[in-house]
């Protein structure tokens, strides 16, 4: 099953569960970029704009691929994305909702 949790909290995940750090830090292709986080964090963007465009850093044959992988993956096993927000917003929600919604 595919669920989602934040940095701090991946010390208390049930054994066997499997995570997959979407972080800009790590480089994963499913974080947002450098540029588009920025200007969330910054306020110079809204979050219906973040959102908005973030799906559109997504919508590429590698970011495709890797959501149906993990999507595939999940299946058999708990799987977290994680991030360092602890609560909604988070792209790893984003992230969630267009990886269930793909066929």
């Amino acid at each position: 099953m595919l669920k989602e949790t934040y940095k701090a909290n991946t010390k208390n995940l049930p054994k066997g569960s499997m995570i997959i750090e979407v972080t800009r830090v790590k480089r994963h292709p499913l974080s947002p970029s450098w540029k588009l986080l920025k200007e969330y964090k910054e306020g110079r963007i809204t979050w219906e704009d973040y959102v908005r465009r973030f799906k559109n850093e997504m919508d590429n044959d590698l970011c495709r691929n890797v959501m149906k992988e993990i999507k595939e993956m999940s299946k058999n096993i708990d799987l977290y994305l994680v991030c360092y927000e602890k609560t909604y917003p988070c792209h790893r929600f984003l992230l969630i909702d267009m990886i269930n919604q793909m066929e």
